[in-house]
């Protein structure tokens, strides 16, 4: 069985950095992800591209010790296309760096990696192959211009890992190629520069590595505040699926265990940071774009005013 290596032997192998991005709209979403950094990962750098954060969320960031903020592109329009840019980004951190690993805003570390210097080696790449197929994702009007075959396996890019010098330059030039055309344009041109550059990719369990809609986010066991996949700790959740909006835009997974996971790590980031407490306002959830406060005083107002059309509203 793999074991996770004591944190002075993953900090001392080859310079990993693990590199998100968030907008304004994902930044609370990305205090989960740092506070499961902080719990899980913190012996690793963290670096945060700006994909469009306010002034106050980035000074909030700033105090962060290992955690390093990428300023702005200006050719950035959209998250996923900033996402595509990560190459450029890193083309401002002067430390030196081997390995990349990506993880989107919305997902978090549910328990410390194992070395990953030693499982990319004599690979590129690191990730979990999608259980569909390029075919039964990839639209037509996308698949005649990426150099895909319709039974090629898909590959998420909400996680993954890559040798320095792979993947970055054609992720960026295919997104290009797409952006904005149809659903998935930013995913389909991952999956393409992954084949394009014929990477060596070294599949992991999905289940087990990436915990989403399409692997174990469903069916995965919580156990003393961690989930796990057939006895084995989950390392990357992911709230992609099954989920609710508070209305700061914060992603709460529908199951009561998953968003206890979730709530725990937004907790270590307040603790950490004093920062980032969500306001009454924030806490209410978000149903098809209206906090429930706001639909319960609409249904007690019907009420008052005998309405013959009352219905309780779902929560």
């Amino acid at each position: 069985m793999m074991t996770t290596p004591d944190r002075d032997e993953v900090a001392a192998a080859p310079s990993t950095l693990i590199v998100t991005g968030a907008d304004s709209n994902h930044f609370a979403n990305l205090r989960v992800l740092v506070g499961s950094w902080m719990a899980n990962m913190e012996f690793v750098s963290l670096v945060v591209c700006d994909f469009g954060m306010t002034q106050e969320q980035l000074e909030e960031l700033s105090g962060i010790t290992g955690l390093f903020v990428l300023p702005r592109l200006p050719q950035v329009t959209h998250p996923w296309q900033g996402k595509s840019l990560v190459g450029r980004y890193l083309q401002s951190v002067s430390e030196p760096w081997g390995i990349l690993m990506w993880i989107d805003a919305d997902a978090l570390f549910n328990h410390p990696l194992p070395d990953l210097a030693h499982l990319i080696e004599g690979y590129d790449v690191l990730i979990d192959a999608h259980r569909q197929s390029v075919g039964e994702i990839v639209e037509a009007c996308n698949l005649d211009r990426l150099p895909l075959r319709v039974d090629d396996a898909y590959f998420s890019s909400g996680w993954w890992v890559v040798r320095r010098g792979c993947l970055v330059d054609s992720y960026e030039h295919f997104t290009a190629t797409l952006h904005g055309n149809r659903n998935l344009w930013e995913n389909d041109a991952f999956v393409a520069a992954i084949y394009d550059g014929r990477l060596r990719v070294r599949t992991l369990c999905g289940s087990v590595w990436h915990a989403r809609g399409k692997t174990s986010l469903h069916s995965c066991e919580v156990i003393n505040g961690k989930a796990y996949h057939a006895g084995q700790p989950i390392y990357v959740l992911h709230a992609n699926d099954g989920y609710h909006l508070r209305s700061d835009a914060r992603r709460i997974l529908n199951r009561p265990e998953l968003a206890g996971i979730q709530r725990h790590y937004e907790t270590v980031y307040q603790a950490r940071t004093g920062s980032g407490k969500p306001s009454a306002q924030s806490r209410s959830v978000v149903r098809f774009g209206r906090p429930i406060r706001h639909r319960l005083l609409s249904w007690l107002h019907r009420v008052r005013a005998g309405s013959k059309k009352l219905r309780w509203p779902r929560h």
